[in-house]
């Protein structure tokens, strides 16, 4: 059976970004739970590659993110 939630859910800096209070809980619900194969993060081959750092589960990039 397939986990509900994304496999990175706990490294992912989009998550602790919601934490901090930086973008909304609709990312979260959205794209890591359920639908997180649909998520432009998890798809991509290096999680750690810090030029992403700043890319939303759609694929746009987050300015906030930056602070």
């Amino acid at each position: 059976m397939e986990s509900d939630s994304c496999s990175n859910y706990h490294e992912c800096p989009i998550v602790k970004a919601y934490e901090q209070g930086k973008i909304d809980s609709e990312w979260i619900n959205m794209y890591c739970h359920d639908r997180w194969k649909d998520c432009e993060r998890f798809q991509l081959e290096d999680l750690s590659d810090s030029s992403y750092e700043f890319v939303l589960p759609d694929g746009s990039v987050e300015e906030r993110l930056r602070r």
